[in-house]
């Protein structure tokens, strides 16, 4: 883990640091709770044992002895409980943390982002890639320190009891030493390829949920199981690789213990039969030995973890780090209440901001004044959705200016801008929660009555109350216990809840009837008649009545006026007016 990456981490952990300091002097204790088990044993060996005057008073001595061992015992287990509560403190804070970053982050990313990154890759970013650092920033602190206290510790009582043993199991050193470089290099690349490859199951097992409808119409269940199943395949060669590494590694930290421990077996055991040491010495030794390699074991355990949270923290942060496309500039103000006067004046767009790439729109130029509705016209692809998402710098053009009631919307805070406008999509999205909460979205202090009005002027009060909850109807995810009209209608009540003072409408009656629809336009021209509205439509019966009407090819606008002036043209409007009646 490099160091900038292992700085930013711990400014997660930076706000638990009381906690954090806490841990560790319970580690600490623990630590100093643990080494003196051994001495305790060598104790109860060498004097009530293998040297005592009496039977008596080498049981009274042994009792003794274990009293004090199980107290210590005790001691340890209050000291680790406390020790595991203060961690899972420290480490799910941050994680919690961490992850609302990351959410919040996202929500202000431009849309460009998600047009060219798979939302499973976002997701396993989000999720789990945040996971994986459960073991780090959770146990990683208190687990290095008491590992290297208790080796620090065990070194400096094992050269006390016999420096000559330690010399003897030192042989094992440089092997281990030379493993865990070979672990380290060869670890992190396997784990940064296995957390890609994890990113791309998640994302082709969202995408096939997502589109789970289409795959079954079009009965495409194998030839998507084939795919998946290449997918995963390539996962499981990365982590058959990773698992080799880790478990080679931690094998062979295993035979040198018990080549240590050998070792020590044969060489201590002559030294105690020439009296040099005492058994209750040499026992200890051997326990302090075991004590030794566990730590060892653990630090590469946590190694290991330390890998995988070091893959996972460098695509999290590179997340963090991804600017958003639009964003307010340093001198941005808040944009006042405003009267709707729109202008788009010489505005050019591209998505792909190099000179290569095609333009979206190009020379956009037209005047909506307050009140009136504006109606967008044009074949899939002529442009239609990129102007309103311009006048809601969802992008931003490289020529031209945008002016809402004479002020730069680039020179406004995006909140302030966001607050004017109201939207409503062909998506019809709906959230988790229930109908009331849908509604209120994007007025959460509307009062219930506001709501129900609302509600009962689109027409949607009726298809509510048929609920048994009514208003309280829990909204099943992505809107599922709707139907596709239904759901448009809440979509239209909670744009009119909002009070916006621009509406922009995108496809927003594709997805209900003709009746529905007669509804919802007979409600709409109350709404229009307050609000600068932008209609998008392929039904022309739905912009009949614009104030101005704005016919879109290839990202130009080719001809604007009123229904009767188009059609008295008998240009490209009428064209398709025509064949909308036939049809």
């Amino acid at each position: 883990m490099s160091k900038a990456t292992f700085l930013r981490l711990l400014s997660y952990v930076r706000p638990y640091l009381r906690t954090v300091q806490l841990n560790l002097l319970f580690t600490l204790l623990a630590t100093i709770s643990q080494l003196l088990g051994p001495k305790f044993i060598q104790i109860g060996i060498d004097r009530y044992l293998t040297n005592f005057s009496s039977a008596q008073a080498a049981f009274h001595g042994i009792l003794v002895v274990s009293l004090i061992y199980l107290g210590n015992l005790l001691f340890g287990w209050f000291l680790s409980a406390a020790q595991v509560k203060s961690a899972i403190a420290v480490g799910q804070g941050a994680m919690n943390d961490l992850r609302l970053a990351v959410f919040e982050h996202i929500q202000r990313l431009s849309l460009n982002y998600f047009d060219k990154t798979h939302q499973g890759r976002i997701i396993s970013r989000a999720d789990t890639d945040i996971d994986s650092l459960d073991r780090v920033l959770t146990w990683g602190a208190n687990q290095l320190l008491a590992s290297a206290l208790t080796l620090v510790g065990v070194v400096v009582l094992m050269l006390r009891y016999d420096w000559r043993l330690c010399l003897a199991v030192s042989v094992v050193i440089p092997p281990l030493a030379m493993a865990t470089g070979l672990f380290h290099k060869y670890g992190m690349k396997a784990y940064r390829e296995l957390r890609v490859q994890t990113s791309r199951i998640t994302g082709a097992m969202a995408e096939n949920i997502a589109g789970v409808r289409v795959a079954q119409a079009f009965a495409r269940e194998e030839e998507n199981l084939l795919r998946f199943q290449h997918i995963q395949g390539v996962y499981f060669d990365r982590f058959l690789v990773v698992a080799r590494i880790f478990h080679t590694y931690l094998p062979f930290v295993g035979l040198v213990s018990g080549l240590g421990t050998a070792i020590i077996l044969g060489y201590g055991g002559s030294l105690v039969m020439q009296r040099e040491i005492t058994v209750g010495g040499f026992a200890a030794f051997i326990l302090y030995l075991g004590m030794f390699f566990g730590p060892i074991q653990t630090m590469g355990d946590l190694y290991n973890a330390v890998l995988s949270a070091a893959a996972s923290a460098e695509r999290i942060f590179q997340l963090l780090d991804t600017k958003p496309q639009i964003s307010d500039r340093p001198d941005a103000t808040a944009l006042a209440p405003v009267r709707g006067h729109i202008i788009f004046d010489h505005v050019y767009l591209r998505y792909d901001t190099t000179p290569q790439e095609t333009w979206i729109l190009k020379d956009i130029c037209f005047e909506a004044k307050p009140g009136e509705t504006v109606a967008l016209v044009g074949a899939t692809g002529s442009g239609k959705t990129s102007v309103i998402s311009l006048l809601a710098r969802f992008y931003e053009p490289q020529q031209g200016l945008i002016t809402m009631d004479g002020i730069d919307i680039q020179s406004s805070t995006l909140e302030s801008l966001h607050k004017q406008i109201g939207l409503v999509t062909q998506d019809n999205f709906l959230f988790t929660g229930t109908v009331m909460e849908n509604i209120r979205f994007g007025r959460t202090d509307a009062t219930d009555d506001e709501v129900i009005e609302a509600a009962k002027t689109l027409g949607a009060h009726d298809i509510i109350q048929r609920f048994e909850k009514a208003y309280d109807t829990p909204v099943a995810e992505r809107g599922s216990n709707f139907s596709a009209g239904e759901r448009q209608l809440l979509c239209f009540v909670r744009a009119m809840v909002a009070r916006p003072r621009i509406l922009i409408l995108d496809e927003a009656t594709s997805a209900v009837d003709p009746h529905t629809e007669a509804v919802i336009q007979r409600a709409l021209e109350k709404l229009f008649e307050r609000r600068t509205s932008f209609v998008i439509a392929h039904r022309l019966s739905t912009v009949r009545n614009a104030h101005q009407i704005l016919v879109l090819q290839r990202g130009e606008i080719i001809e604007r006026g009123t229904h009767d002036e188009l059609l008295a043209r008998g240009g490209h409007y009428a064209k398709l007016y025509e064949e909308f009646v036939r049809h």
